[in-house]
């Protein structure tokens, strides 16, 4: 009989998790402003709170900033 998976379990795997979430939301950004305004991205349109030029834009900066976290984090050992 397995056990439930406890909280250190689910943190093993949240490394790949992040990036898969925040690439398919990136994904979906896209796709959903393609359909709704006919073009993938214009940058005239990033500073502008709640668009999908500017959600996106922050979830790039969420990626890289996890990117570069995870790269220069030290190594428990």
């Amino acid at each position: 009989m397995s056990r439930p998976p406890n909280l250190s379990d689910l943190k093993k795997r949240i490394g790949i998790r992040k990036y898969l979430w925040l690439l398919g939301l990136l994904v979906l950004l896209l796709i959903d402003e393609f359909v709704k305004e006919g073009y993938f991205f214009n940058p005239s349109d990033v500073l502008i709170y709640g668009t999908h030029e500017f959600l996106a834009t922050l979830d790039i900066i969420a990626l890289i900033l996890f990117f570069v976290y995870d790269i220069t984090k030290p190594k428990n050992k």
